[in-house]
């Protein structure tokens, strides 16, 4: 849908000093330096078979991490090692991808990827702008062709309400800008037509 679509990598430090990386990317060595200083990477996520794609270049950079990722993906999915540290939903309902969403307790923070993006209109950027509104993420949504294929919406009600359940007051998103404060009212507001 857009000429770019650049994905956010999200870094986790676990209870015991250990990382956990969501959505690894391509980096700078000198990324790469400052993230092996951090801790020892023990945990590589792909959230979605969309995400999983990079795991095994970065797991022959950090091979002691384990691969973790989506049901649908070749790898493990659902591990609890980081229970203490993160909750964990898999999103069902779409017929053809699942997204493990995550909540980071102790920073009240909801993880998602795909399912979530949230683009702001751009000074000058009339085509991309237009693409954007189109695609139903300017200024947050589903993207449209993700929220057409949610085949089983009582499936995505019920992980929904799982995921609202949660404490959260932020969101970070692999596409787009993240929400600093009242994200649940935004995934609310966002999911609307899951309700209806």
């Amino acid at each position: 849908m857009f000429a770019r679509l650049p994905t956010r990598m999200i870094i986790v430090r676990l209870g015991d000093g250990s990382l956990w990386i969501n959505s690894p990317v391509a980096v700078s060595s000198e990324t790469l330096e400052i993230i092996q200083k951090m801790g020892p990477v023990r945990y590589l996520v792909a959230p979605t078979s969309l995400h999983a794609w990079r795991l095994r270049s970065w797991h022959a950079i950090f091979p002691e991490a384990q691969l973790c990722g989506p049901p649908k993906a070749s790898h493990d999915a659902g591990h609890r090692a980081w229970a203490d540290d993160l909750d964990q939903v898999v999103f069902r309902g779409n017929v053809f991808v699942e997204e493990i969403e995550f909540l980071h307790k102790k920073s009240r923070t909801l993880i998602m990827a795909d399912f979530i993006q949230n683009y702001v209109a751009e000074d000058g950027n009339v085509i991309g702008n237009a693409s954007k509104r189109l695609g139903g993420v300017l200024n947050g949504g589903v993207p449209l062709d993700i929220r057409m294929s949610f085949t089983h919406k009582k499936l995505a009600r019920e992980s929904l309400e799982t995921m609202l359940t949660w404490d959260f007051d932020k969101l970070v998103v692999a596409h787009g800008n993240c929400v600093e404060r009242d994200a649940k009212e935004f995934v609310e507001r966002i999911f609307h037509w899951l309700k209806d």
